[in-house]
Formats: C-alpha cells, structure tokens, sequence
C-alpha cells in the first residue's frame, strides 16, 4: 500500500482513484474480518469436539500456542486412528469380496463341468436316437 500513487488534478488527487483504493480497502478488511471470524467459529466448533471427547483447556495469551499445539496433535493422532480402523475396515471387505468371488468362480466352474456332462451324455443320446431312426428308415426303404 506504500507504493501507490495517485494522478494528480487541479485540486488534488484523483477522486475517482481515491475512492477505488478505499474501495478495494474496504473491501480487504470486510475479507480479513469476515475470515477472522470464519477462523473462530471454526475454532469455537473444534473447542466443543474436543470437549466432547473429553479434552478440556483454557485459552489465554500466555497459552495458546501450547493449546492450538495440543490441538492439533490430538487431531492428528484421531485422524491417524480413524485412517488406520478405515483400512482395517477395507481389507476385511476386500478379503470378504475376494473370498465370494472365488466361490462364485468355483461354483461356475463345478456347474460348467455339470452342464458339459449333461450336453455330452444329450449329445449321446441323439446320436443313439439319429442311429435307430437311420436304421428304421433303412429298413423301409429296403
């Protein structure tokens, strides 16, 4: 914000420069305000779960970095944990996912080698059958 400069006119500096930048002022500071208090219901809301998970402190201008410290590491290690039970909870229904489908693979095989017994043992018969209908017509046509 040092560096600006401003045209100057007959009486001054531009008035429409000037209030453009007070503007965009404005504007930065309604941005700041707006986030910092974005940032303390964030942390107001984070107070409250930790409460409820039983971690308790106080807040003061000699404490506060050791309690957003603590903070964090108590959300890092629930993060960790959480990461860590939704990976077990994966490979327990991968493995399940993995197990069905080799028993439905294994099934499919065992009933494919049933229906190929069952078409070859039709296919016999047929051929037993075309066998004694070219028989009969043989006898016929003689």
């Amino acid at each position: 914000m040092a560096n600006v400069n401003f045209s100057t006119v007959q009486d001054g500096y531009s008035p429409q420069e000037v209030d453009r930048y007070i503007d965009m002022l404005q504007q930065e500071y309604t941005n700041a305000v707006a986030w910092g208090e974005e940032i303390e219901a964030k942390f107001e809301e984070l107070k409250s779960q930790m409460e409820d998970l039983g971690v308790y402190f106080t807040i003061d201008e000699d404490n506060k970095n050791e309690v957003i410290d603590k903070v964090f590491t108590e959300l890092t290690a629930t993060v960790k944990r959480i990461k860590s039970e939704a990976d077990e909870k994966a490979a327990e229904i991968v493995e399940k996912a993995n197990e069905k489908s080799r028993s439905i693979v294994k099934q499919a095989m065992e009933n494919s080698v049933e229906l190929r017994t069952q078409n070859n043992l039709i296919m016999k018969n047929l051929k037993s059958v075309s066998d004694m209908i070219n028989v009969i017509i043989d006898k016929n046509a003689q």
